[in-house]
């Protein structure tokens, strides 16, 4: 059997790796994405909201489709907030969601996404 690795980064293809950060766990960047760059495609997977549990609903999106969520695949589930967002989101397919850079990013920089209002009010919290 083989050693496990002590490195700290979870890395993984196209310039991504997961590392601790402010806000525990993060995506950060490993190389340069440009203005308008595609990040990642995270393929999703629909579920009725409702029967989404409190604490993973901390981590789906919201789907074009009225009652649904979208558990994302990837590391989707992993950006963390900021009123500041590097990235934007989009779902252009139903099984799909593709994030895009909204400003050039440098590697060592966290890629972060806006959570948007209803998510801090549906859990009576303010971003910070």
């Amino acid at each position: 059997m083989a050693a496990r690795s002590t490195q700290p980064d979870f890395a993984r293809g196209h310039g991504l790796a997961i590392r601790a950060g402010r806000h525990g766990r993060g995506v950060f960047a490993t190389r340069r994405f440009g203005a308008g760059a595609e990040v990642e495609i995270c393929p999703s997977l629909a579920l009725p909201d409702a029967e989404v549990g409190a604490t993973l609903g901390d981590y789906v999106f919201k789907s074009g489709n009225d009652g649904e969520v979208l558990i994302l695949f990837g590391f989707g589930m992993l950006y963390n907030h900021s009123p500041q967002p590097n990235l934007e989101y989009f779902q252009d397919e139903h099984d799909a969601i593709t994030f895009v850079a909204t400003r050039s990013i440098r590697p060592g920089d966290e890629l972060t996404i806006d959570y948007g209002g209803e998510w801090w009010k549906l859990r009576g919290l303010e971003p910070d």
